[in-house]
């Protein structure tokens, strides 16, 4: 089954969601919040989708799917292909306009790609960074490496935080109102060494204080290992980001440690 977001898919790849779960703030809102669920069935495995799918996504008639989609098309959002859709780039520009108000205030993304690229070709290991999105990670930025297989991981995607390194060394800086709804669960099972419960999460949150690193021990994807370090706001000192590198070699892991651990004093610095 595939898993995205920590909803499961059907057997199409779209994640399935009722007309009766969308936003309901009054009859002028129905077209509206429709259409933003349609485009969110495109977060799905598949990117080009046909109108029976989508359909199913919304949980409208196939001629409501036809309507709203004629709408997107004509907006610039979604292009026609043959006889099924798909995201057109308006959107990746509209979304890379987007990302965490810290981030995007402080340049700290800019600031942050040199030290990715030093990372990436010192290890040759994929190297992310993200921000913490709700319960989630939220991927802002990946340089693929020679070594971690099919990573599931993307920029623009979520996993849910208390399955990778990067989830747990931003939650071990949190504030209390963004650890409270992960620390409730549920503890989505990805792999046999998933963190399931809440007292085993903030045992490695604890480590993660007094160590200053984070792991992942194949935790989301089994035989990908990660080490992720946070980056904070120098005022308030909870996490703004995270950087984390991921590799098959589990031995590679351990040596980016002092290199992490400098790096995020350098963009904890930087984010003030």
């Amino acid at each position: 089954m595939t898993v995205l977001s920590g909803v499961p898919a059907d057997a199409s790849g779209v994640r399935p969601r009722r007309s009766d779960d969308l936003p309901r703030t009054g009859p002028a809102d129905t077209s509206a919040a429709k259409v933003l669920v349609l485009l969110d069935a495109f977060r799905g495995p598949k990117t080009v989708l046909g109108v029976t799918e989508l359909a199913h996504a919304v949980g409208v008639p196939k001629s409501t799917a036809h309507r709203l989609l004629a709408i997107m098309v004509d907006s610039g959002f979604v292009r026609k292909i043959g006889g099924r859709y798909g995201l057109t780039e308006r959107l990746f520009e509209v979304g890379n306009r987007a990302g965490s108000s810290a981030i995007r205030s402080t340049g700290l993304r800019r600031r942050a790609m040199p030290y990715l690229t030093e990372l990436h070709s010192g290890s040759r290991d994929t190297v992310h960074l993200a921000t913490l999105s709700g319960t989630d990670v939220l991927y802002l930025e990946k340089l693929f490496g020679h070594s971690t297989g099919s990573s599931p991981t993307a920029v623009g995607t979520r996993w849910p935080a208390h399955a990778t390194a990067l989830g747990k060394a931003m939650l071990a800086h949190a504030s209390d109102e963004q650890l409270a709804p992960v620390m409730a669960g549920p503890f989505q099972r990805f792999t046999a060494r998933t963190v399931r419960s809440a007292d085993r999460l903030e045992r490695e949150l604890t480590r993660v204080r007094e160590e200053g690193l984070a792991y992942d021990e194949g935790e989301l994807r089994d035989g990908m290992h990660c080490v992720a370090v946070p980056i904070l706001d120098p005022e308030t000192r909870t996490a703004v980001a995270a950087v984390s590198v991921c590799s098959l070699r589990t031995q590679s892991l351990k040596r980016h440690a002092p290199r992490l651990l400098a790096m995020a004093r350098d963009l904890s610095r930087a984010a003030a």
